[in-house]
């Protein structure tokens, strides 16, 4: 039995209730039925630090938690995983970094940056929330949420250059190609 909580606990992240935060704990909640997470650092009394569309916002938990009508559970970012259990946990729910900031430094880079409103434009996939929370713990803006949308992201662009080059090359001019008669006339 205990083996199959280890694996489940894997698998479904660190649950944690809100009694058990302590300040620069990097907390996220599940979305849109599991489909993604929303990130932010818990500052203390009942307070979280989270980027969002409308910049670097200050929140309860509970507003923090809540989509739509519902409160979504709490789960506790995890640092410094040994690669294998890294690659064996469900993905975005742990990292390989380290994350040395102390608490202390932590809460206070969220605050500065919700002070300063200073972590950017949002963007979905280059400057997201996990992003944000990411930073505070470890200054480096890294989203494992993502990272491989970023490489698809990188690897279309690579296409399309290669193909608009490749068509330059053949003189194929614009968006109309040379019209080609049917091979049966």
């Amino acid at each position: 039995m205990n083996k199959l909580f280890a694996i489940s606990m894997l698998l479904l992240g660190n649950v944690i209730r809100q009694e058990e935060l302590t300040p620069g704990d990097h907390v996220y909640t599940y979305r849109r039925y599991g489909l993604y997470t929303h990130r932010g650092i818990y500052v203390g009394e009942g307070s979280v630090i989270h980027f969002t569309r409308t910049g670097v916002n200050k929140t309860s938990i509970d507003s923090f938690r809540q989509e739509d009508k519902e409160l979504h559970s709490l789960h506790l970012y995890a640092y410094g995983r040994p690669l294998l259990e890294y690659w064996l946990t469900r993905w975005g729910t742990c990292t390989a970094l380290a994350g040395n900031a102390s608490p202390e430094e932590v809460v206070n880079r969220a605050r500065e940056l919700y002070e300063g409103n200073g972590f950017g434009e949002y963007d979905l996939v280059n400057n997201n929330c996990e992003h944000f929370a990411t930073f505070c713990r470890t200054s480096v803006r890294a989203s494992a949420q993502t990272a491989l949308v970023a490489v698809w992201e990188d690897k279309a662009k690579g296409v399309k250059e290669r193909t608009t080059e490749f068509l330059q090359r053949i003189n194929v001019k614009g968006p109309s190609l040379p019209h080609l008669t049917p091979y049966y006339q």
